[in-house]
């Protein structure tokens, strides 16, 4: 079996469909680091800082998306 993609209505990615076989593969792979990075790391403490602290701002769906996806 072929490797399938599913796309949206932009054509975009969003999906696969894998053969049993490649699926199985993948979940026996040992070697798939699944570590964050430093960065990442900061910013959650960051996060988690602002939230005890009482100063997190929190964002609507829709502010998110008006912010990063244009809509």
């Amino acid at each position: 079996m072929a490797t399938q993609f599913i796309v949206n209505e932009k054509g975009e990615k969003t999906g696969v469909v894998l053969s049993l076989e490649d699926y199985e593969i993948l979940l026996n792979r040992g070697n798939i680091n699944f570590e964050l990075s430093d960065e990442y790391k900061t910013m959650i403490d960051n996060m988690t800082r602002q939230e005890e602290n009482g100063k997190a701002e929190y964002k609507t769906l829709k502010e998110i998306q008006t912010r990063f996806l244009n809509r």
